[in-house]
């Protein structure tokens, strides 16, 4: 491991954000009529398209910050995602703001650490 990313807190914050759109990314297959599920009631339509649009933007945000690739523009693009994503679970949920009952606290919080990432990170 370089000595670089082993002592920078920021590089390590980009490699745990990046790591954690897979999940959300191989959610786009293995419950996909979940996730249309979740866009149709955001009124993002065509699903479809905007489901495929959000697995490619999570694509290359992971890209970006896993292995240090345009880091300020990938994390930029990671932040304003998750505001979107939060925004839509705020309005799913009836505006709640606890994750637990479906609210957007986490993508927030996620979306805070990118822009952290895309201000300090090099």
């Amino acid at each position: 491991m370089d000595a670089n990313i082993a002592m920078d807190p920021v590089r390590q914050l980009s490699i745990l954000c990046g790591l954690m759109f897979i999940p959300h990314s191989v959610a786009k297959f293995t419950a996909r009529a979940a996730v249309e599920k979740v866009f149709e009631a955001t009124g993002l339509r065509p699903v479809r398209f905007f489901v495929m649009l959000s697995l490619l933007i999570e694509v290359v945000a992971t890209v970006g910050l896993v292995f240090n690739v345009l880091l300020p523009y990938a994390a930029w693009l990671g932040a304003f995602f998750m505001l979107s994503a939060g925004a839509a679970c705020y309005k799913i949920s009836g505006g709640k703001w606890n994750w637990v009952l479906g609210g957007c606290e986490f993508h927030v919080f996620w979306a805070l650490c990118m822009v952290i990432i895309a201000v300090h990170g090099a």
